[in-house]
């Protein structure tokens, strides 16, 4: 093989690895967003909503996630909205109360969490950031009943956003949303269409 033979043999290898390279960094990181999953305690954006009902007595103590006997709030936006309980093993200390699971035609495409405010941001925040990565933005706002400042953070994701606020106006609440892109543009629609 002469030396232009040889040099076009190694270009060839070249691009040939290269491919080969870029192809596992697209493999990996479409593997990496599948395992961060599209939802939140269990409950996964994008599924059909087929928890069972908690029955007589209400959700307070139960052994698994079930729905609340209270009636279904129906959203002018065409979503209806669930209170979900969740059992209290298994479930992160940071959680305060009911969840509220919103679907669209039985599909999950929210999922909004209460929290212990600002008390427990940080746990949330540390839990948030090891399941999505690190927020697309984060700031802090100085609450006038605390001396930690309330922390805000959001994750822009590929079809879906979390939303964190470490405060929502009292020092002891705070909530996280797991959202599809479809339900934000629902509402967003909505509230357009009434200004």
């Amino acid at each position: 093989m002469n030396a232009k033979g040889a040099k076009h043999s190694i270009i060839a290898a070249m691009r040939f690895t290269g491919r080969f390279l870029l192809l596992g960094y697209l493999l990996a990181v479409s593997f990496s967003a599948a395992a961060q999953g599209k939802g939140i305690l269990g409950i996964e954006l994008g599924s059909r909503f087929l928890l069972p009902e908690c029955g007589a007595g209400g959700g307070a103590v139960t052994s698994r996630a079930c729905v609340s006997p209270d009636p279904v709030v129906r959203k002018p936006w065409g979503a209806d909205e669930y209170r979900v309980a969740l059992p209290i093993s298994g479930t992160p200390s940071y959680v305060r109360g009911e969840i509220r699971v919103t679907t669209v035609q039985g599909i999950v495409e929210s999922v909004q969490v209460g929290t212990w405010g600002i008390q427990s941001q940080d746990g949330v925040l540390s839990a948030l950031t090891n399941q999505y990565g690190k927020p697309t933005r984060i700031r802090e706002q100085k609450h006038p009943l605390s001396r930690t400042p309330a922390r805000f953070a959001e994750w822009e994701l590929a079809d879906f956003s979390v939303k964190l606020e470490g405060s929502t106006g009292s020092i002891d609440w705070g909530s996280i949303e797991v959202a599809s892109r479809r339900y934000l543009k629902l509402v967003t629609d909505y509230e357009q269409q009434r200004r």
